[in-house]
């Protein structure tokens, strides 16, 4: 990991990237992480903790953490998995599966390939996902 564009918060056990940081290889946090707008991963993101993905970001593989809120305008390239919840903001797009296991709330403009909320998914005004699993509770809302 590159100490150049990480910052660490130790009371709160939380790394920093700063905006338009970019990482070349997988990214593994033991503890929760904040990334800067504009920010790049070219493979994997794990973390333990929570994740707050900034907007316009990024990640080139898969994503995994406890929670996970990604910013608008971003792309994921592979898989999200969160073990609680997962929140994707608008127009983000994930071309892999996605999958939470609590609850998902997907924004406006989002495009997901395949979607599971173990507890609920909401999906709030147009969004487009192509497949949802067999027997995932599903709330339809308008903006």
């Amino acid at each position: 990991m590159s100490e150049e564009f990480i910052r660490y918060h130790g009371g709160s056990n939380t790394y920093i990237a700063r905006k338009r940081s970019y990482f070349e290889n997988d990214i593994n946090i033991d503890g929760n992480f904040i990334v800067g707008a504009g920010s790049g991963f070219w493979k994997n993101l794990n973390v333990r903790g929570t994740l707050k993905l900034g907007k316009g970001s990024s990640v080139g593989g898969n994503i995994k953490a406890r929670d996970i809120v990604i910013g608008p305008w971003s792309e994921i390239k592979g898989d999200i998995e969160a073990a609680n919840d997962l929140k994707l903001f608008d127009r983000v797009t994930a071309h892999g599966s996605v999958t939470a296991g609590k609850t998902m709330s997907i924004r406006p403009g989002c495009t997901v390939g395949f979607a599971k909320g173990s507890e609920i998914l909401e999906l709030i005004g147009k969004v487009n996902v192509k497949e949802i699993e067999a027997g995932t509770k599903v709330i339809v809302r308008s903006e």
